[in-house]
């Protein structure tokens, strides 16, 4: 939506944020690798954690529902499960992207991305290849246009069923959830148990059209218990996650227990970590530290729609620290990865999605440099293993990393390819029966040599390939 927000400056880096975070200059030591702790402020227990493993979400950000159709095949092949659509119901006629999250009638699902057939033909398309579709949901305020916000009369909501309009005071929760975002959209009273009907509903029509899971918009602007009331409606086996810009990392805690949660913390943590000075190895386990929020509640991005047009201030330094720090969520186990539209396209990113599909319920482990080359522990560099069959490496530094020599302690012996580059990197045993990089790109050397500013990510392959 279009929206502006208070101005913060952050100690660490000149970042205009949405609300103040809680991430420090610098991640405290921590055990590397270790598990965080489950959360003490969620209310109850997560059970939506079946989709834990279900891949990767395209974000195909204010695309028709035809446009996004005629790319099913070519998604279905980089490896994405889930495709999430921009809100489709009657909304604001503009034909600006921010005017699709102003809605008018969720009765109507009619908009200049689509009508109700075009999504129904979408789903079922999708469907048929086994993708699923993620449709975005607007409840927290409606539309200013025209007389309907001048009267607060909509087809299905009149005064009654909307808080007094005042301006947000970022700093009081009351105020977060019942004040007028941009002091002009319209709040709805979602404590009216016609307002949650209503919402109900419209859930019950993208569901009876084959929804396969909902994003709430502007989640942190509705008391939490909305959506303990109407996820009752909603099968348990559907991916539904919220837009939550936590204050702080209690302030998203508060939905945790109830859905999934965009991690914005972890962008802020990403961007201090790529920046200049930066140290990579912040990212080894930032839940534990306070600085993201655990994996099994967390929607994990760099880039989004908000962040692109410009509507808060969470940035990543570079466009290539985007790409990078999208290899790093691709490659990890934590989290549940989406993809912007735009970033879909870089070849870093396409690697990282068939990296992550490939490693599925494997498990993670950062690799400490030292075990594995001279010089390789470094706030530049990260090595991230995937069971003992993947293998993925950031570089983000302005020059080469380059060592003829280098332990792998964590693959099993065999040859694996680089998805990208298409090289080869075998592993096998030295001298001293410790597992080294026998040969990387050609037979005439070993070790590891990756460019500046670049990732890696390497999957198995045959033995043939590294004769």
């Amino acid at each position: 939506m279009q929206r502006s927000f208070p101005s913060f400056l952050g100690l660490c880096t000149a970042l205009v944020l949405f609300t103040a975070i809680t991430s420090g200059c610098r991640a405290p030591s921590i055990e590397a690798n270790a598990k965080p702790s489950p959360s003490t402020t969620a209310s109850e227990n997560f059970n939506r954690s079946t989709t834990a493993k279900a891949g990767v979400i395209y974000h195909a950000f204010n695309m028709r529902f035809r446009d996004i159709k005629t790319q099913l095949p070519e998604l279905q092949k980089q490896g994405y499960t889930y495709i999430q659509v921009s809100p489709p119901q009657k909304s604001n006629p503009s034909p600006e992207w921010w005017a699709r999250y102003q809605p008018i009638d969720h009765t109507i699902i009619d908009s200049p991305l689509g009508n109700e057939q075009e999504l129904k033909e979408l789903i079922n398309t999708a469907h048929k290849r086994k993708l699923k579709i993620i449709i975005d949901v607007v409840f927290n305020h409606m539309a200013n246009y025209g007389d309907y916000v001048k009267n607060l009369k909509y087809p299905r909501f009149s005064s009654q069923h909307f808080h007094p309009q005042n301006c947000i005071n970022y700093n009081t929760r009351h105020s977060v959830i019942q004040g007028w975002i941009n002091c002009d959209l319209p709040d709805l009273k979602t404590t009216s148990p016609h307002v949650r009907q209503e919402a109900k509903n419209y859930l019950k029509k993208l569901l009876a059209l084959g929804a396969d899971g909902f994003r709430f918009d502007a989640a942190k602007h509705i008391e939490p218990d909305f959506f303990r009331d109407i996820l009752t409606v909603v099968p348990p086996d559907k991916l539904v996650y919220g837009e939550v810009i936590g204050q702080t990392l209690a302030e998203s805690n508060e939905y945790t227990g109830i859905l999934w949660v965009t991690d914005f913390h972890l962008v802020s943590t990403m961007s201090n970590a790529f920046s200049y000075g930066g140290d990579l190895r912040s990212l080894i386990n930032p839940a534990i530290s306070g600085q993201a929020l655990p994996g099994i509640k967390a929607v994990t991005f760099a880039h989004n729609h908000d962040i692109a047009q410009g509507q808060i201030g969470y940035k990543l330094p570079t466009p290539q620290d985007i790409k990078l720090a999208n290899a790093y969520i691709l490659a990890r186990q934590e989290g549940f990865p989406i993809v912007y539209t735009d970033d879909a396209k870089d070849a870093i990113t396409k690697a990282g999605v068939f990296f992550h599909q490939k490693f599925m319920g494997e498990a993670q482990y950062f690799r400490n440099g030292n075990e594995i080359a001279q010089g390789a522990d470094n706030p530049n560099i990260l090595f991230i293993e995937r069971g003992n069959k993947g293998f993925a490496i950031i570089n983000k530094a302005g020059e080469s990393f380059d060592v003829k020599a280098a332990k792998m302690p964590g693959l099993q012996i065999g040859c694996y390819q680089e998805v990208r580059y298409n090289f080869t990197m075998a592993v096998g045993k030295g001298d001293d029966q410790q597992k080294y990089i026998t040969q990387w790109g050609t037979k005439q050397r070993g070790g590891i040599q990756i460019g500046s500013r670049d990732a890696l990510f390497f999957v198995p392959t045959s033995a043939n390939e590294c004769q």
